[in-house]
């Protein structure tokens, strides 16, 4: 029969709900309330209080979900305008299931819904909660073929285990057997959200709003000893242009005229890994100053690591910094030139006071530096909500406002310098992070991006240093979540995220879950180096006679399994009701009385009775029972046959076989 039983909606309600579930952080509110209004609107119609809609409803409300679509997404969100269109799909459908058709359509269509979940989460609770999915689909897909009239909870369930059973120890050998490749298309998601937070250009204000934010941009672990907070500055990009308004990264053009970079360093270089998350841009975060270029990226002329392509998905590498060094300490007229840069007539205070600096500290570059942290320190404020600035933005932040985040000090600073005549510049980054004692690694939060400033002296080349440790040390020193705690503007996109803060348990918490999640994404994004090394202690010689071998055993052995199961299915009814009347007929014909082929039970019981007369209540019991159940369809007439075949057995245990 093809329409559904009440168990098979109810498990199909289940499988969309937790098809849904991880999709809830993103999705936009009015489509999270269509998905759990047309469930209930599924539940009306099958209980017949609704009709099923006529077909111009069903077109309004598809004429209101692509408007919706299209109000709501741009042609850059890329992949959640997609996957909100397929859940926006699945909803619609659940208005119009009647048949097992429809019911598969939905379904089928879930299993591809529940695999774009690994697009926005990968952590290893999304793993097993998509496992914990998957079984609630195809119990959904078993309960589609389930009897209308029969309403069994749970044998869908048991026949998902069982068929997923037999798939893991499979599933197992491909993830140990099949190498990693790159996928054979690529598409982008959200191309506006920039997930590393950073750009390639800064404007006052821009860094400070990441700390709004509580994603992820990277985990590291360190080879040798960990650097204290104060060393954590994690380079990033490097602004060397200024148009008044905004800093922004030296052109294509004039980066290939800089000068090559020269490190020098005595010291032995810190070695490290970074497992950075997805950012869809092509920077990548080192600690500075990095030595060498990560695996697949190199480094600019401002000695920030570039990659050759955006990263569009969590990646792992390797690579090793310097923490005492000497960065190009011999600067070209071309590069001394990019590093003055300013636009002309802009903010003439703010060049009056570095030029009035320049005369009274003669050739001292390090005492203008001084004295600007003298005037920040004294007369400024470290803010997450600086005020707006206009028109000459570096004199209104000076002389006007004095309220800022880093990239304020860090844009007047540079400024400052480049008008008293010292290249200066503006790097980028994260600075601190919070460290994991349990794993042993740092993690760095979007609410960790901070700027900083690099000037350059000759011979000692480029010197970094922060404004913002002039007003605010502690910046420098703690750990970011734990400065801005109480400033309502901290984590103002996530709300939730600050129930951590102020709740030991809650925090120990999350650091557990994340210190799982980093062992397990290092794991499985370290395999594919591992993997040839594991073959090779598994096969001795890896080789495709062996590699075949490794994968057709397995799956030979676990289709043996399921034919063996099949077939002993076969002997032995799964039903238990079955299972009990075959028990009773085996006992009967033991005593040498068997059941005709096309013998009814009613008669079989009645020819019994006469030969068993102390059975004889029993067996009327038992005819009675499958009358009920054969021809007036007794609810509960199932649960009475079961129970008068066990009593017929327990009368008949009592009579011996003949010898």
């Amino acid at each position: 029969m093809k329409q559904l039983s009440r168990a098979a909606v109810l498990w199909q309600l289940a499988a969309f709900f937790a098809t849904l579930a991880p999709h809830l952080s993103w999705l936009p509110f009015w489509l999270i309330a269509l998905a759990i209004i047309t469930p209930g609107i599924r539940l009306m119609i099958y209980s017949g209080r609704w009709p099923l809609p006529h077909w111009s409803v069903k077109l309004v409300l598809v004429l209101a979900v692509i408007g919706g679509l299209l109000l709501t997404f741009t042609r850059e969100t890329g992949m959640a305008a997609t996957v909100s269109l397929l859940i926006a799909g699945l909803a619609l459908k659940m208005i119009e299931i009647y048949h097992r058709r429809d019911a598969l359509v939905l379904l089928y269509v879930s299993l591809f819904v529940s695999g774009t979940a690994f697009l926005f989460h990968q952590s290893i609770l999304m793993a097993l909660y998509a496992l914990f999915n998957l079984v609630l689909i195809i119990a959904a897909l078993n309960s589609i073929y389930q009897d209308p009239l029969r309403n069994d909870w749970l044998r869908p369930l048991k026949r998902s285990l069982r068929l997923l059973g037999f798939a893991l120890p499979l599933m197992l050998v491909l993830f140990i057997v099949f190498p990693r490749i790159g996928p054979l298309w690529s598409v982008p998601m959200n191309q506006n959200a920039a997930r590393s937070g950073l750009s390639d250009q800064m404007a006052p204000g821009d860094i400070s709003r990441l700390t709004r934010s509580n994603d992820l941009a990277f985990r590291a672990t360190f080879d040798g000893a960990v650097p204290p907070p104060q060393q954590r500055y994690w380079r990033s990009m490097v602004y060397g242009n200024y148009d008044g308004r905004t800093w922004s990264r030296v052109s294509r053009g004039d980066q290939f005229r800089l000068a090559d970079v020269e490190l020098i360093s005595d010291a032995t270089p810190l070695a490290y890994e970074v497992v950075f998350e997805a950012s869809n841009n092509p920077w990548l975060v080192a600690l500075d100053q990095p030595s060498a270029a990560p695996a697949g990226s190199f480094l600019t002329k401002g000695n920030a690591p570039l990659r050759y392509r955006p990263v569009d998905r969590r990646i792992s590498y390797q690579s090793s910094a310097l923490l005492d060094y000497r960065l190009q300490p011999d600067l070209t007229d071309f590069d001394r030139e990019i590093y003055l840069q300013l636009p002309e007539g802009s903010d003439p205070r703010s060049r009056e006071l570095a030029e009035r600096w320049r005369q009274e500290s003669g050739t001292d570059d390090a005492a203008i530096v001084r004295r600007a942290f003298e005037l920040f320190n004294a007369e400024f404020t470290y803010t997450l909500t600086p005020p707006q600035l206009s028109g000459d933005r570096v004199d209104a932040f000076l002389f006007d406002s004095r309220q800022g985040f880093c990239g304020h000090f860090a844009g007047a600073l540079t400024f400052l310098l480049r008008s008293a005549g010292i290249p200066a510049r503006v790097v980028a980054g994260y600075q601190g992070g919070e460290w994991n004692e349990r794993e042993a690694y740092l993690t760095v939060r979007q609410y960790d991006a901070h700027a900083w400033v690099e000037y350059w002296q000759q011979d000692e080349g480029w010197i970094r240093v922060d404004p913002t440790a002039a007003v605010a040390p502690e910046r420098v020193s703690q750990q970011a979540d734990q400065l801005f705690a109480d400033d309502p503007a901290f984590l103002a996109d996530t709300p939730m995220a600050r129930l951590q803060f102020g709740n030991a348990w809650m925090l120990d918490i999350r650091r557990q879950i994340d210190a799982l999640n980093f062992s397990w994404n290092r794991w499985v994004l370290n395999y594919q180096g591992q993997q040839m090394q594991l073959l090779k202690d598994l096969l001795g010689e890896v080789n495709l006679t062996r590699l075949a071998l490794l994968f057709i055993v397995p799956f030979v052995l676990v289709m043996a399994l399921v034919a063996w199961i099949q077939l002993g299915g076969r002997r032995r009814p799964r039903d238990p009701l079955e299972r009990a009347l075959e028990r009773l007929l085996d006992g009967f014909a033991k005593r040498g009385y068997r059941r005709e082929s096309r013998e009814s039970i009613q008669a079989f019981s009645k020819r019994m009775a006469s030969d068993f007369p102390s059975m004889a209540g029993e067996l009327r019991a038992l005819a009675n029972c499958d009358e009920a159940v054969r021809y007036a369809a007794r609810p509960d007439g199932r649960k009475a046959l079961l129970a008068a075949i066990k009593a017929c057995y327990r009368a008949l245990k009592t009579i011996k076989a003949p010898a």
